[in-house]
């Protein structure tokens, strides 16, 4: 029995004396080229701090605010379209349709002798249940040039030509739906006879 406790006892002794060794080996304070070199606090710090992407100038001063969302028509065209579609329900309204297309439904040499408005275009285009073109509408604000060199004149004379009427309105003084009615009503004459002197010089 004496020498059971004996062995117990030896047995304790050695295991506490690998348990202390093992311990000074891991310490970061040993001298043992075995022991693992703690990572200095200012390299932790680093890890966790956000990697600063460098920006070249231009980039630097880019606008980052919101920018507004895309919109086809403005907010006085908006209000436009729906007294157009409230005006006249059985026609058909088309936004934002260049002078040069508008040519090319004539053919070749009408595009071709329009080619300089090419990129300008109109507000809208009413047409009828069959699609045929009854007027261009446009809005805009009164500008210095005048007489027939102006932008405005030279984009009517333009349509005329064409066979279609324009009508301008501006952006703020827009017309009700009554007013529409009687305006899209006379254009609708004046298209016939645009259309019947195109036909006399054809």
């Amino acid at each position: 029995m004496d020498l059971l406790i004996i062995a117990i006892l030896l047995a304790t002794a050695v295991l506490a004396v690998v348990l202390l060794r093992g311990r000074n080996r891991y310490s970061p304070d040993s001298g043992s080229s075995d022991s693992i070199i703690a990572v200095p606090s200012r390299t932790r710090l680093r890890k966790n701090q956000p990697s600063i992407i460098e920006l070249d100038p231009q980039t630097r001063l880019a606008d980052t605010s919101r920018r507004k969302q895309y919109r086809l028509l403005n907010d006085a065209e908006q209000i436009l379209y729906c007294r157009l579609c409230e005006a006249m329900p059985n026609m058909l309204i088309f936004a934002q349709v260049g002078v040069a297309q508008l040519a090319q439904l004539r053919g070749r040499q009408e595009a071709k002798r329009l080619s300089r408005m090419a990129g300008r275009g109109v507000d809208f285009i009413v047409c009828d249940s069959e699609f045929a073109i009854i007027a261009a509408i446009e809005l805009a604000w009164p500008t210095d040039s005048t007489g027939e060199n102006s932008p405005e004149e030279e984009k009517r004379h333009a349509l005329q030509s064409l066979g279609i009427p324009l009508i301008v309105y501006r952006p703020n003084q827009l017309p009700d739906a009554e007013t529409l009615s009687r305006e899209i009503a006379s254009a609708i004459v004046r298209r016939n006879r645009l259309e019947a002197e195109r036909n006399k010089e054809a």
